[in-house]
C-alpha cells in the first residue's frame, strides 16, 4: 500500500514539488507557533507555589510634621513604632488570619532590591532578589517549605538565619554551595535556616531567585522612613465579603496612631492588575498571542484550501478508480493516506529545521526551558495539527466524488 502510494505521489512529482514546499514552510511556521504558545501556556497556567487569594495590603499614611517643632518624646516615637503597634492590633481584626511585614519587600508594588550572594571567594549567584520580612510574610501569601522541611517560618527566620528559595538553592548548589556550610552577602555569611518549594515570581517568569532575611520588631521600631515597611494580611475566606469596607470601620480609629492613620485596603489582585498594566509584559503576549492566532488562522485555512483544490483537480482520476471497482470507502482512504503520507515524508526535513532552530535557542526560552521533551511535544503536536488540517481539506471532495454513479464519475476521465 505504501509502495503504491509512494508511486502515485512520485508519478505526481511535478505538481507534489510546490505542494511539499508550500507544506515544508507552513510546517516550520507552524511548529514554532505552536511551541511559542506551548511555553507561554505552560508558565502562565503552571502552579504559583504562593497565592494571594484573600490577601489585602493594609495601607498606611503618615501625616507630616515639622520636626523642627516636635517635642523631644513626640520625636523619639517614630513611624516604625507606630507601625509596629499597628501590626499587633490588626492582629486581633475579626477574620484576620495572619497579619506579615516586610521593608521593601512586597510583591506587586514595584519593590525591588536585587544584589549577589557570594557561594565561595570566586563564585557569585547574580540578580538575588532580597526580601526582608517577618515570618508571618511567608504565611500571608501561602508560601510552602520544600518538602523535608521539618520547621515552621519562626524558626527558619529565626536570628542570623535565612530563607532561600528553590530556585535559588538549586543554583546554589550548582555552583559548589553548601547548605550547612551558609551563604554570604554583603561582607557577611549568613545560616540558611531554610528552603522554600518551588514558585514563581509572577505569572510568566519560571522560576526565581529570592533570600528571605528576617525583619525584627527592633528594625521596624527603628524604621522611620515612612513608607517602606508595608503590611499584608489574609482573610479567612467565610470573613471575605466586603472586608475593605469592614476593616475600615473597624480599625480605622485604631490605626490612627500618633502620626500613623489607615489610608486604604487594597485586594493583592488588583495591585496584581495594576503591576502587569505597567509592566507591559501580559499586553505584549497579548498582542503576540493574537498575531499568532491570526497567522494560525491563515495557516488552516490555506492547507485545507490546497488540499480541497488539489483533490477536485483529481475527479477525472477518482471517476477512474470508481469505474474500475474502488469502493467509496476505499478511495476516500486512499487520497486520505496519500495526504498524509505526502505530510510525513516532508516532516523529516523539517525535523532537521526545526530541530536547529529549537537549539539555537531562537524561540521562546524565557518562559520555558530548551529541553528535548519540549521539542518532542511541539513537534508531535504541530504534525497532528497538520495532519488533521490535510484529512480535512481532502475528505469533504473527495466523500463528494465517492458519493457519484461509475458512469457519471467516468465523465471526468
Amino acid at each position: 500500500m505504501i509502495k503504491h502510494l509512494v508511486k502515485i505521489i512520485w508519478n505526481q512529482r511535478r505538481r507534489n514539488g510546490w505542494m511539499a514546499a508550500e507544506i515544508l514552510l507552513v510546517f516550520v511556521v507552524l511548529w514554532y507557533i505552536i511551541d511559542s504558545l506551548m511555553a507561554v501556556g505552560k508558565v502562565f497556567f503552571a502552579p504559583m507555589g504562593w497565592d494571594i487569594d484573600h490577601v489585602y495590603w493594609i495601607s498606611m499614611g503618615v501625616e507630616e510634621v515639622d520636626r523642627n517643632e516636635m517635642d523631644s518624646t513626640y520625636r523619639y516615637i517614630t513611624s516604625g513604632r507606630s507601625m509596629l503597634t499597628a501590626i499587633d492590633r490588626i492582629k486581633t481584626c475579626p477574620g484576620v488570619e495572619a497579619v506579615g511585614a516586610g521593608l521593601m519587600s512586597m510583591p506587586h508594588t514595584g519593590e525591588n532590591r536585587y544584589m549577589h550572594v557570594a557561594v565561595s571567594d570566586s563564585i557569585n549567584v547574580e540578580y538575588v532578589k532580597l526580601l526582608e520580612v517577618t515570618p508571618g510574610f511567608l504565611e500571608v501569601f501561602n508560601f510552602r517549605p520544600m518538602e523535608g522541611e521539618k520547621k515552621d517560618w519562626e524558626e527558619m527566620l529565626n536570628g542570623r538565619q535565612v530563607v532561600l528559595s528553590a530556585g535559588l538553592f538549586r543554583e546554589f548548589q550548582e555552583k559548589g554551595g553548601k547548605r550547612d556550610e551558609g551563604i554570604s552577602f554583603w561582607g557577611d555569611r549568613r545560616s540558611i535556616g531554610g528552603v522554600t518549594a518551588d514558585f514563581r515570581a509572577d505569572r510568566f517568569t519560571k522560576s526565581c531567585s529570592w533570600l528571605f532575611m528576617p525583619l525584627t520588631d527592633e528594625e521596624i521600631a527603628e524604621d522611620d522612613t515612612d513608607f517602606h515597611v508595608k503590611i499584608a494580611v489574609r482573610v479567612n475566606p467565610s470573613a471575605d465579603h466586603d472586608f475593605p469596607e469592614f476593616f475600615v470601620k473597624q480599625m480605622e480609629k485604631q490605626l490612627s496612631i500618633d502620626r500613623l492613620y489607615l489610608l486604604d485596603v487594597i485586594p493583592y489582585s488588583d495591585l496584581r492588575y495594576s503591576m502587569e498594566l505597567r509592566n507591559g509584559v501580559k499586553s505584549e503576549l497579548q498582542n503576540q498571542i493574537a498575531v499568532m492566532g491570526f497567522l494560525l488562522f491563515n495557516i488552516f485555512l490555506g492547507i485545507i484550501g490546497t488540499f480541497w483544490f488539489r483533490t477536485e483537480q483529481r475527479k477525472g482520476e477518482m471517476g477512474l478508480r470508481i469505474a474500475l471497482g474502488s469502493t467509496r470507502f476505499s478511495l476516500k482512504g486512499i487520497m486520505i493516506a496519500e495526504g498524509v503520507l505526502l505530510l510525513t515524508l516532508i516532516a523529516v526535513p523539517a525535523l532537521l529545521i526545526c530541530f536547529n532552530l529549537h537549539v539555537s535557542e531562537l524561540t521562546k526560552g524565557f518562559y520555558m526551558d530548551y529541553t528535548i521533551a519540549r521539542f518532542a511535544a511541539g513537534f508531535l503536536i504541530t504534525y497532528l495539527v497538520m495532519a488533521v488540517m490535510i484529512i480535512l481539506g481532502i475528505w469533504y471532495p473527495a466523500h463528494q466524488m465517492a458519493r457519484l454513479e461509475p458512469a457519471d464519475a467516468l465523465r471526468y476521465e
